[in-house]
């Protein structure tokens, strides 16, 4: 059996685990591993091992991490960060997201919690429509950073791609396209907010390029920050499997494609609405898979996990 170094868990690309799926994963910690679908082959099912010295970091990815708060006691003895979305849209865009001063509040103790460095904002997508213009987003970029000033040191912004998954939605949306000249207007108010309160700007996955106004092409699963995290060295390398600008570090993914009961309209992670209910529908918090069970036919492959010494030293003490 191949045997792997200590694995950064993503939780989730796919679908929001900690507002909708917390009381499952903290079982998946509690006994140690999970089983993954692969997106292609259904049949195909990876059995990822989550105990303390297999797991290098855990990037949780959330519009909402509200229901997760309560178990993070749980994950003492891991590292872990958040990507954090908070933008400024109403429930035409995001029909299920909490207020944003309520997201505000929320990210502000979370933050209070772990510590700036572990808690990362994303605002994301922009999106241009009549009903959020260019001064809609200045603004509204304006205040969030005035309020998470402190409380985070890195903004991840990108602009809307239209997926194959989200084309049917793009007619309802109303998009307007946007000329490179006023991506680099939008972009150079960011900046200039972010300065003005200790937050970074960086991209995720944009082929434009910003770096005369000191904005570089970012990570969201951030090899150096894990490694401030987490203590352990982590190759510079970028994930193949992801988009050509995507910066990402390789990661493994434990959620599932149309499981978001966020319901964004930009969601390119659902593409079947009547799918995500009926997923949802059969979740089970004490199943090894994030929805339903085994089947017949299914080949349940494990990926074993070999930590060097040095790394088990790492972990005979919980993380603060």
């Amino acid at each position: 059996m191949e045997e792997y170094p200590p694995q950064i868990i993503s939780a989730s690309r796919r679908t929001d685990i900690p507002n909708h799926y917390a009381a499952w994963f903290m079982q998946r910690i509690k006994e140690r591993y999970v089983l993954v679908r692969n997106a292609r082959d259904r049949n195909q099912i990876r059995t990822i091992d989550l105990s303390p010295q297999a797991v290098a970091c855990i990037a949780f990815w959330t519009k909402n991490p509200g229901p997760m708060i309560d178990f993070l006691k749980g994950l003492d003895g891991y590292s872990y960060y958040f990507l954090y979305t908070i933008n400024a849209y109403g429930k035409d865009i995001e029909p299920r997201i909490p207020p944003m001063t309520e997201s505000v509040d929320r990210f502000r103790s979370l933050a209070d919690t772990l510590g700036p460095d572990r808690v990362v904002w994303r605002y994301d997508p922009i999106l241009i429509n009549h009903s959020y213009p260019v001064g809609y987003h200045v603004e509204s970029f304006n205040y969030l950073s005035r309020k998470l000033e402190g409380y985070t040191n890195t903004c991840i912004i990108s602009f809307i791609d239209i997926y194959r998954n989200t084309i049917k939605h793009s007619q309802d949306l109303q998009l307007i396209d946007l000329d490179l000249e006023t991506m680099r207007k939008i972009v150079a108010n960011f900046v200039t907010q972010g300065q003005s309160h200790g937050i970074k700007i960086q991209t995720c996955a944009e082929p434009a390029d910003f770096d005369d106004l000191n904005v570089s092409h970012g990570s969201c699963i951030d090899a150096a920050r894990i490694e401030r995290i987490s203590g352990y060295h982590i190759p510079v390398t970028r994930d193949s499997n992801l988009r050509p600008y995507c910066k990402c570090a390789p990661s493994i993914d434990i959620g599932m494609y149309n499981t978001c009961i966020n319901l964004c309209t930009y969601c390119y992670a659902n593409y079947n609405e009547h799918l995500v209910h009926a997923n949802y529908a059969h979740a089970r918090s004490g199943s090894p898979l994030q929805i339903g069970q085994l089947e017949k036919g299914d080949n349940v492959i494990e990926r074993k996990v070999k930590p060097s010494p040095a790394q088990l030293a790492l972990f005979s003490e919980p993380k603060k």
